[in-house]
């Protein structure tokens, strides 16, 4: 026979609370500054003229690459029969051979790909010091002149009047906003 234990008159222990953890909170800053009327869209023609600019001298760099490479080929000049192997968005990958025999495939494709189709055959000129340097034969650099000139004229015909736009807005709410001048006092 089993005897139970008598019954407890303590009252049920209660568990251990946990210990709060105390975040830091960031020390207490300053009002966020507001802006004066019309800094907005001040500052809004000044991110356009970045962006403006910054594709002006992208396609600048991008004349200057097209040249320097054409200098090269034309400074060197090699010539090949060439097969297309793959195309991209990005570029037209080939397969050519080399005057000394070497299989060429350039990493950076084809200068000047446009109407090309996998498995075509064609005329590529390099350059022999540095064979990865390839264009389709007869096309040059004028090539692109087209396209250059298209993303020259459409950047600054869209930036220069959203330019203008911005800054008449900026002086319209910076004086809307002045306090009107008092006339000086008549004696």
């Amino acid at each position: 026979m089993t005897v139970d234990p008598p019954p407890s008159t303590a009252p049920p222990a209660r568990p251990t609370p946990r210990p709060r953890l105390s975040i830091p909170r960031p020390a207490r800053t300053a009002p966020r500054r507001r802006l004066r009327p019309g800094q907005g869209y001040r500052l809004a023609a000044h991110v356009v003229l970045g962006l403006a600019c910054a594709a002006i001298v992208m396609v600048a760099a991008l004349a200057v690459g097209m040249r320097l490479d054409d200098r090269q080929i034309d400074g060197h000049h090699g010539t090949a029969t060439a097969t297309v192997i793959s195309i991209s968005a990005l570029r037209t990958g080939i397969e050519f051979v080399d005057g000394a025999g070497v299989t060429i495939r350039p990493p950076k494709g084809v200068l000047y790909p446009g109407l090309l189709s996998v498995g075509q055959r064609f005329q590529v000129e390099y350059s022999t010091l540095d064979p990865t340097v390839v264009r389709v034969a007869g096309r040059t650099a004028a090539v692109g002149d087209l396209l250059l000139g298209i993303t020259l004229g459409v950047t600054v015909v869209v930036a220069a009047p959203l330019i203008f736009f911005l800054h008449r807005r900026s002086r319209r709410a910076a004086a809307r906003r002045q306090p009107a001048v008092a006339p000086p006092p008549s004696r």
